[in-house]
């Protein structure tokens, strides 16, 4: 009886095998459609705390760096994307207007934006700052403007 079962196993393991492989990657390719790609950089919400974090973050660093003697302030994110890396790359594309405040003034929320048009001043910057949440470090590692 043993002689009779034993030809039979080989077919049954190529069988399973076989099931086994066919079930796989169409359960892989699900679970791939529903995850994001580390390391891939993914869109994000212009809206998310989050990214306004970092938005406030980068105008302040532009505040900072430029020779301007007036603040600026965002006007409207024009796109925003995020990467997973060792913490977070975050990619924002800001338009930023002059505001009447001067660098000595630190509340840029209620800075109205320069109304006269030869004062006015608007450009657009793309930043990139890496956020590591776990050490609380957030830095501008890139960033360029041109006039608006």
């Amino acid at each position: 009886m043993a002689s009779l079962l034993s030809p039979s196993l080989p077919l049954l393991a190529a069988l399973a095998l076989t099931l086994a492989l066919a079930v796989i990657p169409a359960a892989s390719t699900n679970a791939e459609a529903e995850q994001v790609a580390v390391g891939g950089v993914e869109p994000a919400d212009p809206k998310d705390e989050e990214v306004q974090k970092v938005v406030n973050f980068a105008v302040k660093t532009y505040n900072d760096m430029n020779n301007d003697l007036n603040l600026s302030k965002s006007i409207r994110v024009m796109s925003a994307s995020q990467q997973v890396v060792a913490g977070k790359n975050f990619y924002l594309k800001i338009e930023l207007g002059r505001t009447t405040c001067t660098k000595a003034q630190s509340d840029l929320a209620d800075c109205p934006f320069m109304e006269q048009a030869d004062q006015q001043k608007r450009v657009i910057c793309n930043f990139q700052i890496n956020v590591v949440p776990w050490l609380n470090k957030m830095s501008m590692t890139n960033f360029n403007c041109y006039n608006a």
